[in-house]
């Protein structure tokens, strides 16, 4: 896994952000932080059943951002940025990973594994060490380092 150089930043902000969703129906998928020039942008990942509108994700928004402001953990002027998972959403974090078990997702593999480098199968479980994913019929576990890029997996409808 590349780590982020604001880690820790992440960790206390996902500490901080996770209370205020209580109640809400809507639960955390991971934090993001990076700098975009001279701008910190925190984007906040959300999801719920059935998916999440953006109608939802300017209210939580909007709760993030006073929530932010009270705890004071940013030190400087940033962007808030709260999205849902996208239809292939490239997943980073252990907890990424298991806010989405049980579903499909496309590994890319930075060496290759029987022969291919690009595996598809059902999340079955991640904890901080990797990840169990059910490839056929058999149940393959990978470190985060073998992984070169994870995503969703979406079936386009046509």
């Amino acid at each position: 896994m590349h780590a982020s150089p604001f880690e820790e930043m992440e960790e206390r902000l996902e500490g901080i952000i996770e209370p205020c969703l209580e109640g809400s129906g809507v639960r955390l998928i991971s934090v993001f932080v990076e700098r975009r020039g001279r701008r910190l942008v925190v984007t906040v990942c959300l999801d719920r059943e059935g998916g999440i509108d953006v109608d939802t994700c300017a209210e939580m928004s909007e709760l993030i951002g006073r929530y932010l402001d009270v705890e004071d953990v940013i030190q400087e002027s940033y962007n808030l940025e709260v999205e849902s998972p996208g239809l292939q959403r490239v997943l980073r974090k252990p907890r990424e990973f298991r806010s989405f078990r049980g579903r499909e997702v496309e590994l890319l593999l930075r060496q290759s594994f029987e022969g291919r480098q690009k595996l598809r199968g059902l999340l079955l479980d991640a904890d901080e060490e990797g990840i169990t994913v059910k490839v056929e019929d058999e149940e393959l576990v990978f470190p985060y380092q073998a992984l070169k890029r994870t995503r969703l997996y979406f079936e386009p409808p046509w």
